[in-house]
């Protein structure tokens, strides 16, 4: 077992001199794991987390770990955790909640002894048990790679070595260990795979343990070739519009596997694997469906699937006292008031707005639509139409509606901004005075 560390050191490139911290349950693997590393003359130092969750056992789980590092010479640190509180608190179940408290603290250690890397006994079980509870419960091709020897400064030397070759180490060594009492009860999902699935596969086939560990080596690979080729069609179907994500649909139709690819795009953003598959279904659905996340909004359209973030809708209430240059979210808006001249034409450009001044009065207010919202639309010789419903006309998106903003003279709306004037500020032949209202990226000279 020494060698197959020497070796694990070597492959990854770890530094002799680099300090470890060695995680030490008490059990045969961490026994095992923190003997090895005392005898090749590493820097270590223990530590024993003491969850409280087995009463009187816990606590003589964390004196036969003192008196193990006493007898030897090892610093040890020991933390004792409200386990149970800390997992009604978060709303985690004990499994999850203890796993937060252990590696928390141990990130914390580190920084505090100066150590490099934090050290596991997950060894060749462990391994071949995370594939089949990845495997029951529902896994991509991520979960069927098993457990990383390496992950950052997270170390796992003994994945090599099976649970028989540490008991043996253990023997040979005449090497105390403590037992899990709770390691025998069927109660949890990974003793049932430990006691009754794996021992049936090492029936059929002796060697599974290394069968499991070879597979996963070829997955790991697998899933780089895999990575890559999600990472190009990305490039090729995805594609950012401002502050919206577009996923074209006809591109993605044409990849290999367009539903897989369409879940590869979509989890990062809080998508769950029932609504990636209604959102592929909806890939011939009339323009308008929408799909929710806890933070994104996805809306099918023609072209694309187009998708935004729900959560980050600035509030608009800005009130504009007299003509001048303002940032309003980003933009620059600014507001001029020129005399009207006989060769005077109206920009077409929709980011411009010209409005009779003597017909407003300043202070002007720029918000956010609310529902119920009404205009005159310029050309409807003042006809009332819902903003709703002109969003509806103009085909906007989800985003552009709640993007929308609206420029107003008391209680009456003069511009939706950047899009329509109402009918009763445009500019007629008595006009003498026109406000021009400008919006662009450029930085404002004056902020509100």
């Amino acid at each position: 077992m020494r060698k197959i560390i020497e070796n694990f050191l070597e492959k990854y490139r770890i530094p002799a001199d680099a300090g470890f911290l060695i995680a030490v349950s008490g059990g045969a693997d961490s026994i095992s794991l923190l003997h090895l590393f005392k005898y090749m003359n590493l820097r270590i130092q223990a530590l024993h987390c003491n969850f409280g969750l087995r009463g009187k056992e816990s606590n003589m789980d964390e004196q036969f770990v003192k008196r193990f590092c006493d007898s030897y010479g090892i610093p040890l640190s020991v933390k004792k955790f409200d386990t149970l509180g800390y997992a009604r608190q978060n709303s985690l179940s004990i499994e999850m909640a203890a796993r937060e408290l252990r590696y928390n603290w141990f990130r914390e250690m580190k920084e505090k002894k100066k150590m490099d890397y934090i050290v596991t006994g997950h060894h060749a079980d462990d391994l071949a048990e995370t594939v089949l509870i990845n495997m029951c419960r529902g896994t991509s091709i991520k979960g069927l790679t098993g457990i990383k020897p390496i992950n950052g400064d997270l170390l796992r030397p003994l994945l090599d070595c099976s649970r028989t070759d540490i008991l043996q180490y253990i023997q040979d060594n005449q090497l105390g260990y403590r037992t899990d009492s709770t390691n025998n009860s069927l109660d949890f999902v990974r003793n049932k795979i430990r006691h009754r699935i794996i021992p049936v596969c090492k029936e059929i086939n002796p060697a599974f343990l290394n069968v499991i560990r070879e597979n996963c080596e070829t997955l790991k690979e697998t899933e780089q070739i895999y990575r890559y080729a999600i990472g190009q069609l990305k490039t090729q179907v995805m594609e950012h519009q401002g502050e919206e994500i577009l996923i074209h649909i006809g591109k993605t139709l044409a990849t290999p596997a367009p539903c897989t690819l369409l879940y590869e795009l979509l989890t990062p953003f809080g998508f769950n694997k029932t609504q990636i598959r209604d959102i592929f279904n909806s890939r011939d659905a009339l323009s308008g469906k929408q799909f929710l996340s806890e933070n994104y909004t996805l809306v099918k359209g023609r072209t694309y699937w187009r998708m935004f973030c729900h959560t980050t809708q600035t509030v608009t209430n800005i009130e504009i006292p007299k003509p001048g240059e303002y940032t309003i979210n980003d933009k620059h808006y600014r507001f001029e008031i020129i005399p009207r001249t006989p060769d005077f034409q109206i920009p077409d450009d929709s980011s411009i707005a010209c409005l009779d001044a003597d017909k407003l009065g300043f202070p002007l207010k720029i918000r956010n639509w609310e529902k119920g919202d009404r205009f005159c639309p310029l050309g409807m010789k003042k006809l009332q139409k819902k903003i709703s419903d002109f969003f509806i006309d103009q085909k906007f998106s989800t985003k552009q509606k709640k993007d929308c903003l609206l420029l107003l003279s008391g209680e009456h709306i003069a511009w939706v901004v950047g899009h329509r004037p109402d009918e009763r500020f445009k500019i007629i032949s008595v006009t003498q005075n026109i406000l021009k209202i400008s919006v662009s990226d450029k930085t404002a000279t004056q902020k509100t």
